[in-house]
């Protein structure tokens, strides 16, 4: 896909374009290149770091931030107008595969899985403290889980033993 993007941007030499979603700088490492100024947004500040090395001879300012503040981001760059955005939605392969990050079950890891390492809430607290509705919801609208009841009933169950602590623990309950 990353031909398909390049040329659905048709990137202007002196345009202006966002990378909502940085991640590896993947995406970005294309546009940079053949644009005047490239604002790369991420979430994750791992991700802004390896980014920041990759892009380190074009015209790129980063943001340690979510693209939904994509409004109040150009406001506060000074920026007007500008002539692209690319979001390359999904958990990045480098979250997945890094294990202390918690995002996969391949690896029993903390239970963390947070999009930006500085949020305060991880998945161990949302998992350990949070009532059963606040999970049935979670579960059912994000996750389209048809079994959330039976799942949440294990969480509850499980977490008045012991905290439930790794991505291993989780999902032998999900089972």
């Amino acid at each position: 896909m990353l031909d398909e993007c390049i040329e659905a941007l048709d990137i202007k030499k002196d345009g202006v374009y966002i990378d909502g979603t940085l991640g590896g700088a993947g995406h970005s490492s294309h546009i940079a290149p053949r644009c005047s100024r490239l604002i790369g947004i991420d979430r994750d500040i791992v991700a802004i770091n390896t980014a920041k090395e990759r892009l380190k001879d074009y015209n790129v300012t980063f943001v340690n931030d979510n693209y939904n503040n994509i409004n109040t981001i150009m406001e506060n760059l000074d920026v007007d107008s500008i002539d692209g955005v690319l979001l390359d939605l999904g958990v990045s392969s480098y979250q997945l595969d890094t294990p202390e990050r918690g995002f996969s079950y391949r690896y029993d890891a903390p239970l963390d899985m947070r999009m930006n390492v500085n949020d305060p809430v991880s998945a161990y607290d949302i998992v350990n403290t949070y009532g059963q509705q606040e999970l049935e919801k979670i579960l059912f609208e994000y996750g389209e889980e048809k079994f959330t009841r039976p799942i949440v009933r294990k969480i509850i169950e499980k977490r008045q033993e012991k905290p439930i602590e790794t991505t291993f623990e989780l999902a032998e309950l999900v089972k």
